[in-house]
Order: C-alpha cells, then sequence, then structure tokens
C-alpha cells in the first residue's frame, strides 16, 4: 500500500462529500486506502457516507468507515485510523478541502528526494484565493506566542522577530523546511508513527498538529513546505474564526502546548498566568467586534437623523419651538429610524443598502406629514419636516457612498448590490446551473457570461463568452465580475486552483458547482442548486389575513397620489394606468402583485395573490424569461412580500416605464 489518507468529519457533510470525490481522482494510479472517520455528526452524513461510499470498490483504492457514537476530538479519533494505516506515506487531511489532481503524486515524489524528511504540507489557498497562512508555522514558545497574542505579529508581518509564528516575512512559492504544519494537511512517512506515536488525546479541537510536529522534529526528522501543490481549504477565514469560542479554544489550546513543551523555564509561571490573561482579552475584543459591526450603522443613521432633523426645524424657524424637544424630535426620530427598520436597512446583508434608503427615507416623511394632519398643533412642523427630510436623504446616502467605496471590506462585505457573476465552464451542465440560477431571483446575481477552458470550447447559441482559463484574472477586471463559479467535473481541481492563484488579490469570490450533487459550495455557504420554490415548506407573507389587509390600505392610501402623477406615468408608456387604477380602487387588481392573470393561485396550487397593476416579474430585468419562470417569480414575490418590498417595486417600475 503506497497511499493511507484520513479524514476526520464532524458536521459538513456537502464539503465532505466534494473532497471525497477530489481524492479519489488525486489518487488515480496510486495503491491508496482512504479512512473516514465521522465524530458523530448530526447533519445526515453517516448516512452519506453508507449510501455512496461503504460499498464502493477499485483495484486500486479500498474506503474505509470508521462511524462513532461520540465526538471524540480530532487527536482521538485521527488515532483509531491511524492504527490502521498500512500505507508507505499518510495524509492527515481535513474534510473542507479539495486537492488538487497531482498532489498526491507530487507530494510522494518530493518525499523520496530525501528520506530525513519526516512530514510536509503543501499550499493552502483561502476560498477567496488568498494563501493561508497557518500552513507553515513556527512552534508557539512563549516569546513568539506573546508577539502573536498582541498583535505584534499582525502589525509587523515582514519582521523576522515579530512574525515568526506564521512566517509571514518567508515567500509562499518556494520550498523551505519550517517548524510546524497544518493538521488540515500533514503528508508523513509511516515512520514517524514508530517513530513518535500518535496524536496527543489530551488537545481536542486544536494543538494537535503543533504538538506532533514538535514531537517529529524532536526526533530528528525534518518538516517542509513544499509549494510546487496547492489545495483549497474552505474553513480558513470562516467568520467563526472571529468567535469568542474559537479565540478562547485556539489559546488554550496554545497554553496547553506550552505547559507541555515550556513548562520547565525560569519563568514559566508568570508566562502561563499573562497568556490566560490574554486569552480572554483577546475573546473580549471579538465580541466587542461583533457588537461594533452590529451597532454602528444604526447608532450613525441614529445620529445624522437628529442631526437632520434639528438642521431642518432650525431652517424654518429662528427659534426651535417649544414642543421640538419634548414631542417634534423624539416621535420624528422614532418613526424614522422604525422605517428604516421596517424596511430591513438594518439587515446583516442591506447594511450599505442604496436600493432601500429612498423608499424607507420617503415612507417615512410621508408618515411624518400625515401626522400632522391628525394633529394641527402640529402643523407648523410641515416645511421643517421637508427640509429634514432633504438633509437626512443627503447625509445618509453619502455615508453609504463612502463605505461602500472605502470601508466596504472592513465590515463583511454587507451589501445587497447585484453580483455579477461568470460560470466557468461551457457543457451542457454549466448551461443548467445558469438557467437555475437565473430562475432564482432571491440570489441578486446576473449571469454575465461563460469562460471556457481553452479556446476550442463551444458555446451555446446566444450565450457571451468572456474569456478563458488562461485570461480568466483580465475577465475578472474587465467585466467587473464580484464572483466566479466553477463546474465541477468539467473543470479540474488543477485548472481550478491554478484560475484561483491567478485572480488572487482582486475582488472576486469564487464558488464550485456540482449538478450532479445539486449544491454549490462557496467560502462560507452551501447553497442548493434548485430552480423550483418548494410550496410545501416555505410559509408564504401573501396568504397571512395581517398581509392583505395592509396591502388594501396601502392600494386606497396610494391610488389618489398616483393620479396626480398619472399623466406622466401615462406618457411614460402605462396607457392603461387610469383603467388600473380604478380596477385597484375596486379591488379587482392590486398596486403590486402577480405578473398574469389569476385566479388568487399559481398552477401548483400556491396562493400569489391577484394580478397587480404592476409586478416584480414585470420589471425590465425579468420581462423576457418564459412564462414558467414568471410564475416562480410570482411565488417568490408570495413569500416575501411586505410593504418595503411593494414600495421598491413600484418605485423602480415606475422609474423603467413600460
Amino acid at each position: 500500500m503506497r497511499l493511507s489518507v484520513v479524514i476526520v468529519n464532524y458536521n459538513v457533510k456537502v464539503f465532505l462529500e466534494q473532497c471525497l470525490t477530489s481524492v479519489i481522482k488525486a489518487a488515480a494510479g496510486i495503491s491508496t486506502e482512504i479512512f473516514i472517520v465521522d465524530n458523530n455528526s448530526l447533519d445526515g452524513s453517516q448516512a452519506m457516507l453508507r449510501s455512496r461510499f461503504s460499498h464502493f470498490t477499485s483495484p486500486d483504492l479500498s474506503i474505509h468507515l470508521i462511524l462513532n457514537s461520540d465526538n471524540l476530538g480530532f487527536g482521538k479519533a485521527n488515532n483509531q485510523a491511524l492504527r490502521q494505516c498500512r500505507g508507505d506515506f499518510i495524509l492527515i487531511l481535513n474534510p473542507d478541502t479539495i486537492v488538487s489532481e497531482d498532489t498526491f503524486q507530487k507530494m510522494i515524489a518530493f518525499m523520496a528526494m530525501d528520506v530525513r524528511i519526516g512530514a510536509a504540507g503543501c499550499k493552502l489557498l483561502n476560498a477567496d484565493g488568498s494563501f493561508q497562512l497557518a500552513c507553515r508555522r513556527s512552534f508557539p514558545s512563549p516569546e513568539i506566542s506573546f508577539y502573536k497574542m498582541i498583535g505584534l505579529a499582525s502589525l509587523f508581518p515582514k519582521s523576522k522577530r515579530f512574525a515568526r509564528y506564521n512566517l509571514t516575512y518567508l515567500p509562499t512559492d518556494e520550498t523551505y523546511e519550517v517548524d510546524a504544519l497544518m493538521g488540515a494537511f500533514m503528508f508523513l512517512r509511516r515512520e514517524i508513527l514508530e517513530s513518535v506515536g500518535l496524536f496527543d488525546e489530551a488537545f481536542f479541537m486544536y494543538g494537535e498538529d503543533l504538538d506532533w510536529c514538535y514531537r517529529i522534529k524532536a526526533a530528528g526528522w525534518k518538516i517542509f513546505y513544499y509549494h510546487e501543490t496547492e489545495i483549497i481549504h474552505y474553513k480558513g477565514e470562516s467568520t467563526k474564526l472571529q468567535s469568542f469560542n474559537y479565540v478562547v479554544r485556539f489559546y488554550e489550546a496554545m497554553l496547553v502546548f506550552v505547559r507541555k513543551h515550556y513548562g520547565g523555564g525560569r519563568y514559566a509561571g508568570l508566562f502561563e498566568l499573562v497568556l490566560i490573561t490574554g486569552i480572554y482579552t483577546r475573546a473580549s475584543f471579538a465580541v466587542l467586534r461583533r457588537l461594533f459591526v452590529a451597532l454602528a450603522v444604526p447608532v450613525l443613521d441614529l445620529s445624522l437623523i437628529i442631526l437632520s432633523i434639528v438642521a431642518g426645524f432650525k431652517y424654518k424657524f429662528v427659534s426651535y419651538p417649544g414642543e421640538f424637544l419634548t414631542v417634534v424630535l423624539p416621535v420624528y426620530t422614532t418613526l424614522w429610524m422604525l422605517t428604516l427598520a421596517t424596511f430591513g436597512q438594518y439587515r446583516p446583508l442591506r447594511l450599505y443598502s442604496l436600493k432601500t434608503l429612498f423608499p424607507a427615507l420617503t415612507t417615512a416623511f410621508l408618515l411624518s406629514t400625515t401626522l400632522t394632519f391628525f394633529f394641527n398643533q402640529y402643523a407648523f412642523s410641515r416645511v421643517g419636516i421637508t427640509a429634514s427630510y432633504i438633509v437626512a436623504l443627503v447625509l445618509l446616502t453619502l455615508w453609504r457612498v463612502i463605505a461602500r467605496a472605502f470601508f466596504i471590506k472592513a465590515f463583511s462585505g454587507a451589501m445587497d448590490t447585484e453580483k455579477r457573476v461568470a460560470i466557468v465552464g461551457t457543457g451542457a451542465e454549466a448551461v443548467q446551473v445558469a438557467a437555475k440560477l437565473r430562475a432564482d431571483i432571491s440570489r441578486n446575481l446576473e449571469i454575465v457570461g461563460f469562460i471556457a477552458r481553452d479556446e476550442r470550447a463551444e458555446l451555446q447559441a446566444g450565450e457571451s463568452a468572456l474569456g478563458t482559463l488562461g485570461d480568466i484574472a483580465e475577465a475578472v477586471s474587465i467585466n467587473r465580475l464580484s464572483e466566479l463559479i466553477f463546474i465541477s467535473p468539467e473543470i479540474s481541481n488543477t485548472e481550478m486552483l491554478a484560475a484561483i492563484s491567478r485572480c488572487n488579490g482582486r475582488a472576486v469570490g469564487f464558488k464550485i458547482a456540482s449538478p450532479d450533487n445539486g449544491v454549490m459550495i462557496g467560502k462560507n455557504s452551501i447553497d442548493e442548486l434548485s430552480s423550483a420554490l418548494s410550496l410545501t415548506a416555505v410559509d408564504f407573507n401573501l396568504s397571512r389575513p395581517t398581509r392583505q389587509a395592509s396591502k388594501r390600505i396601502f392600494d386606497l392610501a396610494l391610488v389618489p397620489l398616483l393620479l396626480v402623477f398619472s399623466p406622466v406615468i401615462y406618457v411614460r408608456g402605462h396607457r392603461e394606468i387610469f383603467n388600473d387604477l380604478f380596477q385597484a380602487v375596486a379591488g379587482r387588481k392590486t398596486l403590486i402583485g402577480a405578473a398574469s392573470e389569476t385566479n388568487g393561485f399559481s398552477a401548483g396550487g400556491a396562493f400569489v395573490g391577484k394580478r397587480g397593476v404592476w409586478s416584480l416579474a414585470g420589471l425590465r430585468r425579468y420581462r423576457a424569461l418564459p412564462a414558467t419562470e414568471h410564475e416562480q417569480i410570482d411565488l417568490f414575490y408570495a413569500k416575501n412580500s411586505s410593504l418595503g418590498l411593494d414600495i421598491e417595486i413600484l418605485f423602480k417600475a415606475i422609474a423603467e416605464g413600460r
């Protein structure tokens, strides 16, 4: 047996399936055994392994399943398989990785060059194509740990003194000896097991790999970082890395390591106290960072709205009315903030939204002016509130534009702008994926075109060719692409990794679509590739009596205003506007509703409501789609129907005309 691959899985079924597919490809021509240890996953991993891989047969490849009834931790689970390994070489591999087709061949050839090399790791890439720092490290001595813990390693990444933990001062495209590797990919000789033993099971989740590497080096073996092959490690930049639990567990593992290997030092007790203090200090900063991100936008909006109202009333009055501080300012501020929140302005993916800001502020303004009709004693404020609305619109728009231009990456890219996407592949599966994505309007993306493997690839009629894998970086820049979707298995893992490396440094995301499995895997997401909206598992907003009542009130309240602007709407191409508004008042239509004639239900039996004067499917972006996809859009509207969505559709429809 030439190679043994050990994979420990815990609740990452889809990643594991993708990983195993890549491992089987990379093992072609190599006598290989694969051990998959599942630590009592609750996501269906064990059922998937039994159905897909328990009876796998191949002349040069065998798969062995170890299905635990408890979560034994990383080290103990690996040891279960390591005791059974028979290969000349052993690979410890994470389930959230994808290896290139040539990875195993190249690693074996490299290890064969020098019998003193006991372990080696390759280049690990994050899902965005950037280099994963932890794939080559130094041992966390008290000094090195201290520099990392207080942030000097991050402040001075090119310093040979401060940046020793992740070796960021060394080039990534050279091969050299290092202290330690990452447990996501550790390629070892079998003799290591006989020389230093198995993983130390005192480490549960982090630190086992560092401890093992320390013992390997202590036994006289060399450990190398090898740059000639690369893999993707999805979890390398997971947002979980900023969580309280991650920080605590990571530094607690470092503490166990320091106690074990540096515990006899003169100042060991003092350093341990400093390290423990640092653990909870860093964890607290992680919590505070999350709170800041969650509260920064609404607090800034609140401040600017107060400033706008103060400025607006100062424009109207020389001195503020007596009721200004006690009634006007708190009531209007609360109303405006609630309206912004109702429009979803503070959802994580809409923090910088300009699309909903204008209708949200306009609605708040209309509600504010309406209040003055019911409370005549405050009617003096209409001019002031109009001025306040204009100032607020300018200020809230301006700061979002600045944030989107300069600081957007610092806040997790929370934007709702439409993604410009290219499909990497040109075959039938690529066209199938594109069709499903176009039909799913909830994704808010535009399929710009296709990127072919080479010049010989043929495209389907009507599709746009953006380039080939060789010039993929230029295609990303020229077409302003925000995401690339690679079609597996049309594009090999080696080709995909090379393309991702070429795009490093560009603001583009990467996903892998597997039509056979019906999923699309990205940096921190696993999406179902389905073009149809489930009718049985979805609670449709539009079917709720309260939503139907609010739509009726919305129609009756807005028709008089629309009548005022009806000549403009008529000139812009809506010739039936007068009849449509009459139909809306009579209740035979609704201002925003389904795209086609309906008795209230779709062909599939789902409630989609009345036909609309305007509809989501009637917007310019969706007009050319076939009727079957219009029905899917109607279903999407019925599921997500809200006052904010209605106003957004109304503004867009009037602006576009017919």
